[in-house]
């Protein structure tokens, strides 16, 4: 275990050394070709993700971060590669949330750098989308700066619809944030309820080709399930939770959160 923080630690810094210069606009035009090796680590580092991130396992995580940085230190200009390395970075910073750590905020930072850097190199809907997603969870931190960051987050989601008006995992994402977010500003529980039942309707047909992302379908019915609890539509929220099970098993965050909450609710 030593060993895996000393090499995710080492990472991390690396990280930060690889984003720090600026990218001009010609730079962001022309990424590198990936060396075969980085590829291998790129993919390994996906296949890590699909597996820790249903389990809520961070050092799991940091570990896929590690890999991605390591291909990165080749390959610094690859979109997927910073694709994938920001979006470890939000969900170690999303599991860090809900398990009531503190110290999320800093990695929702560095998540959006290092997404904002990947959509120099290529407009990949998702990037847009968690960016609007990570700077969503900053203006929840802090009201306050919600005056400043709301424009960035909602341009940043409408980005990523335009560029993908049928990817579900946009869809899910617009869903969660309006979830999140006060009617008068934009959200509200009827538009949530549209865009996350949009986003499942689309998951059906869901088939991109590697190494565009794939997660997401369980993850639609687990927030759908969320928005029936607060209306306390008990039992289409069990069905929700149970249509993510069915396509994600081991989604501990249904498993052992939000069926035993439903589950005490009714005692």
């Amino acid at each position: 275990m030593s060993v895996l923080r000393s090499r995710v630690s080492s990472a991390l810094v690396l990280g930060f050394v690889l984003l720090a210069p600026g990218v001009g606009a010609q730079e962001a035009t022309q990424a590198a070709s990936v060396p075969a090796h980085a590829v291998r680590l790129r993919d390994s580092a996906i296949t890590l993700l699909e597996r820790v991130v249903p389990i809520g396992d961070i050092p799991g995580i940091r570990g896929a971060q590690a890999l991605l940085a390591r291909a990165l230190s080749v390959a610094p200009q690859d979109p997927w590669l910073l694709h994938y390395y920001g979006f470890a970075l939000y969900r170690e910073a999303t599991l860090s949330f809900g398990m009531g750590r503190d110290g999320y905020i800093p990695i929702l930072e560095k998540a959006d750098s290092v997404l904002e850097l990947a959509a120099k190199y290529e407009r990949i809907p998702e990037t847009n989308a968690l960016r609007s997603s990570a700077i969503g969870m900053m203006i929840g931190s802090n009201p306050l700066r919600g005056m400043t960051m709301g424009p960035k987050a909602s341009a940043q989601m409408d980005e990523a619809a335009a560029l993908g008006p049928r990817n579900p995992r946009v869809w899910l994402l617009r869903g969660i944030g309006a979830l999140n977010t006060p009617a008068m500003f934009g959200g509200g529980e009827a538009r949530a309820e549209s865009y996350l039942k949009k986003a499942i309707d689309l998951f059906a047909s869901d088939n991109p080709d590697a190494p565009a992302p794939r997660w997401g379908a369980n993850e639609a019915h687990a927030w759908l399930g969320q928005l029936y609890v607060r209306q306390d539509k008990t039992d289409l929220a069990r069905a929700e939770y149970l249509k993510a099970l069915a396509i994600q098993p081991n989604d501990m965050w249904v498993k052992m959160s939000l069926l035993p909450v439903l589950d005490a609710k009714k005692k």
